[in-house]
């Protein structure tokens, strides 16, 4: 029996609502009106797609599209591109499962918390998208588990076709040859440094000090003397919390260092947690609400503080550091692996990598403005003087910086911009593979499209070898 026959039987799924006596297309006195639940709009080689998930497409659409402040109506045309990107995917899980690849229980829960998280933040609280979305949490996170798990495969299959694609020089300078030189991006002026940072270790006696204050804090919110929105307002140091009670709303599971959501879950509602710590320093808390992997809950956070003497040693420290290096006796490098504390840094000469996109050149929007008035003034392999700032923890430290190289602003060419032109060829050949596999792949898999999509104008003729690729 062929498989398309089988979904000639299967192809809706009705609830009955009501019974009426009237004429019957097989002659029988009564009928049965149907109320439609769900319908199968296509298959894909073993897997179906339904009109519930072209839905749910469309209800991501249209959150996007509000949080943007755009009209949320859907055209056809939307909807049929909305099919087209399912029947896409359904294509690469099928041969995905043909190749034997798999994904996690953990990865598949890790995405559907990330994106609960999205969606909950971008309504406001979990009972906003609930009403949105017509569904407590915990039955969209079990209705969302398969197709997310079709997603994540999806995407493991798209990886293994592509994985393979590199550009070669010759198809970088190619590129570069083929582009009208009024069609080169000017790329802006960018800079390459090191930088030597020293900064005074927080000690064991400052950490016992800190934790001991909070401590007397919490007995003091626990005996009622203190309130926790007072608490907050007066000694917390995290500023997203700090003028709101200390809380946070509605916060999905993953999005906070492990050491804070792990107390939130072991501490019951409405209980004041124990002092604890986190790279950010020490916490108490009390639990709001907790719903699924879904909490709120409000902190105080105060962190240890680097002694002002120690720093002020430091910076004799820097300024004799800085004279070795001037003087010739001492190499900047040199110096970063024998003094620096910045570890990140530290065992690479001091050169800073940018986290944009790994390599080690920026553009002066994206180095902070204090280090970029000392790198401006440089010539290559000059030193700066040391100065003292004050890093994201509002923790001081020293810092002194060398220009490396300074690329002045210019025309996109494949000499100093290799990587941005490669960028440009890859994807090229990446999405040229991609469509040479979608034809090959629907040549080999059976496919339909049903009503109420027949007349789509799709990107690809998704039915081309549906005739040959049936399953018996």
């Amino acid at each position: 029996m062929r498989t398309s026959v089988f979904f000639a039987f299967a192809c809706t799924l009705f609830s009955a609502s009501s019974f009426a006596q009237g004429d019957h297309p097989m002659g029988h006195e009564s009928t049965t009106t149907f109320t439609t639940i769900d319908a199968i709009v296509a298959v894909v080689g073993d897997g179906i797609v339904l009109e519930s998930e072209v839905e749910a497409q469309a209800f991501a659409m249209k959150a996007q599209m509000a949080q943007m402040g755009k009209n949320t109506d859907l055209s056809d045309a939307q909807r049929c591109n909305l099919l087209e990107e399912l029947l896409f995917q359904k294509l690469l899980v099928h041969h995905a499962k043909l190749d034997s690849l798999e994904v996690s229980e953990g990865e598949v829960m890790d995405e559907i918390d990330r994106r609960l998280a999205y969606y909950i933040q971008m309504f406001g609280s979990v009972e906003a998208f609930e009403a949105e979305y017509g569904q407590s949490v915990s039955e969209w996170k079990a209705e969302f588990e398969d197709p997310v798990r079709e997603q994540l495969l999806a995407g493991r299959m798209q990886a293994s076709i592509n994985q393979q694609v590199r550009a070669t020089p010759a198809e970088v300078q190619l590129l570069f040859a083929e582009t009208p030189a009024d069609s080169l991006p000017l790329i802006p002026e960018a800079l390459r440094y090191r930088e030597l940072v020293l900064q005074p270790d927080i000690t064991e006696g400052q950490k016992a000090e800190v934790r001991n204050f909070l401590d007397s804090v919490r007995t003091q919110v626990a005996t009622g003397k203190l309130s926790m929105t007072l608490a907050a307002s007066r000694y917390s140091e995290d500023p997203g919390s700090k003028y709101k009670g200390g809380c946070y709303q509605n916060i999905g599971r993953g999005q906070f260092v492990p050491e804070f959501e792990a107390t939130v879950f072991d501490t019951p509602i409405g209980d004041l947690s124990p002092v604890f710590e986190t790279d950010f320093g020490y916490h108490f808390l009390r639990v709001t609400d907790r719903r699924g992997q879904v909490f709120s809950a409000c902190h105080v956070l105060v962190s240890p503080k680097v002694d002002p003497l120690a720093l002020a040693e430091m910076g004799t420290e820097m300024d004799s550091i800085a004279a070795q290096i001037n003087s010739g006796d001492l190499e900047f490098a040199d110096a970063v692996l024998r003094y620096s504390t910045r570890e990140v840094t530290k065992n690479q000469g001091g050169v800073v990598v940018n986290p944009r996109d790994g390599g080690t050149l920026f553009g002066s929007d994206e180095i902070d403005p204090n280090l970029f008035f000392l790198l401006n003034t440089l010539e290559p392999n000059a030193v700066s003087e040391p100065i003292q700032l004050t890093d994201e923890d509002d923790q001081g430290y020293w810092i002194a910086v060398q220009l490396m190289e300074r690329v002045a602003a210019h025309r996109a060419n494949p000499t100093q911009d290799f990587g941005y032109f490669q960028t440009i060829v890859e994807d090229g050949l990446r999405s040229e593979q991609l469509d040479g596999w979608i034809l090959d792949a629907i040549q080999d898999t059976y496919i339909r499209v049903d009503a109420p999509y027949t007349q789509c104008a799709f990107d690809q003729n998704w039915t081309a070898g549906s005739s040959t690729g049936a399953v018996d």
